[in-house]
């Protein structure tokens, strides 16, 4: 008995070593491997492989926010868009609720320069603001494609908040159909559409004189593409007061207004400048007109109560850092108890080009402006006791220097402005120049 006994147990402790041998040589392997990497026939479990990449990514190396292409869409459109990834984090809008409302600001100081004349000595020399704002936008989508927005700026640089934008926004598939109700620009007139914290100069077009600006009202308007071509309609009719000047309607008379665009080579964004070297050209051609039953007191109090109908068509190019753009208004105005009809105009013409310097910033650009208008065609500012230098026609003619260290985020521009008199009494007695030139400054601190 003993000797089967000792048999069986023989058997049992040979299967068990021939089980736990190749387990103990697979466990012990792994650290043997580590400390003898000369040690041959070991068991060693193969490598696992790397994780795939994760979806909509290639394992590429990532590329810089100076790679990125510029965004499809306007960054300054009507509701909120996502942030350039070129522009640093910390000079960028700040985002509440889920991103869906955005908050930011920007700041334009600057240094002004005149040389005054016997005819013009405002000594306004020194240091100014041309801009200080409060803004923000948002949105929200509550039902499908049904959404709601909001959009305020506020101006700051008087030292009071003087309201630029206040409106609400009701759409449909973002700007495929919507609704503006509120203070907003009145869709007349290319250099009043475009933002001020986009613009190739620190200091408005003369232009803007005879556009209608802002006003309390209702907008309806349209951004749709057919094919290759993107339009853009819009309609308003508003209180013809000037806004939060009046924040009622005194005549119950009222403004409209109208536009349209048409860019045949796909959307394209509303900044001035050519920063991001776009190898595809883009054009925009745009026509608007309005019609204010009763004017304000805007351009003189001898407009009050005259109706007025202004029209307008422009153009602007991108291309290459080169930038194009040239706008015609032409305004008639009736009668009133003051004055008889007249007719009023303004055409300005303007290029800029990003100089090609290889570095990543500052970007550096050189602009020109021509503009050239006449508030009152039939008068040269002679025909009373006093000269009347606002109704004298008048040409300007613009020339400056921009330094881009954030796109629009951080700036620095330079202007030289030479004002000529085209009528009226061009040069006093001793043949000196009526209007001065003017040097500008302006910096730029932007949140957008």
């Amino acid at each position: 008995m003993s000797k089967r006994f000792t048999k069986t147990a023989r058997r049992l402790l040979s299967g068990s070593l021939s089980l736990c041998l190749p387990l103990a040589a697979a466990l012990w392997a792994p650290s043997a491997r580590a400390e003898e990497p000369s040690t041959s026939g070991a068991l060693v479990p193969p490598e696992p492989p790397p994780p795939p990449p994760p979806p909509g990514q290639t394992g590429e190396p990532a590329r810089s926010p100076a790679d990125e292409p510029p965004p499809e869409f306007p960054s300054d459109a009507f509701l909120p868009a996502a942030d350039d990834p070129r522009i640093p984090s910390f000079l960028r809008a700040l985002r509440l609720g889920q991103d869906s409302l955005l908050l930011g600001a920007y700041l334009q100081p600057g240094f002004r320069y005149v040389v005054d004349t016997d005819f013009n000595e405002d000594d306004s020399d020194g240091f100014f603001f041309q801009n200080a704002r409060l803004i923000g936008k948002g949105e929200i989508t509550f039902w499908k494609k049904l959404g709601a927005g909001v959009r305020f700026d506020f101006d700051v640089a008087q030292g009071s908040f003087a309201v630029k934008d206040v409106y609400g926004t009701l759409s449909w598939d973002k700007d495929l159909v919507a609704m503006d109700v509120g203070q907003l620009k009145v869709p007349l007139g290319l250099a009043e559409l475009q933002p001020e914290a986009r613009q190739q100069f620190a200091v408005a077009s003369a232009a803007r004189k005879i556009m209608f600006g802002r006003d309390l009202g209702i907008q309806l308007r349209s951004d749709f593409p057919i094919g290759p071509v993107w339009f853009r309609l819009a309609g308003m009719i508003a209180n013809g007061e000037g806004g939060f000047r009046q924040r009622i309607n005194l005549d119950n008379q009222f403004l409209y207004a109208g536009r349209l665009e048409i860019a045949p080579l796909g959307r394209m964004q509303w900044s001035e400048s050519e920063l991001d070297d776009t190898a595809k050209p883009q054009l925009t051609a745009g026509f608007s007109a309005g019609h204010n039953s009763a004017l304000g007191n805007e351009l003189g109090i001898a407009d009050a109560g005259a109706g007025e109908t202004r029209i307008g068509g422009d153009l602007r190019f991108w291309w290459r850092g080169l930038s194009i753009r040239g706008e015609y208004l032409h305004a008639f105005r009736g009668d009133n108890d003051g004055s008889l009809a007249f007719e009023r105009y303004a055409a300005t013409a303007q290029i800029g080009y990003v100089l090609p310097i290889p570095i990543p910033f500052p970007k550096f650009e050189i602009v020109s402006r021509f503009t050239q208008y006449d508030l009152n065609r039939t008068a040269d500012g002679t025909e009373g006791d006093q000269y009347v230098p606002e109704n004298t026609e008048a040409r300007v003619l613009e020339f400056g220097a921009n330094a881009y260290v954030a796109k629009h985020a951080t700036k620095v521009s330079f202007l030289y402005q030479l004002t000529d008199l085209l009528e009226g009494p061009m040069t006093d007695e001793n043949g000196d120049v009526l209007i001065g030139d003017t040097v500008y400054v302006v910096t730029q601190f932007a949140w957008l």
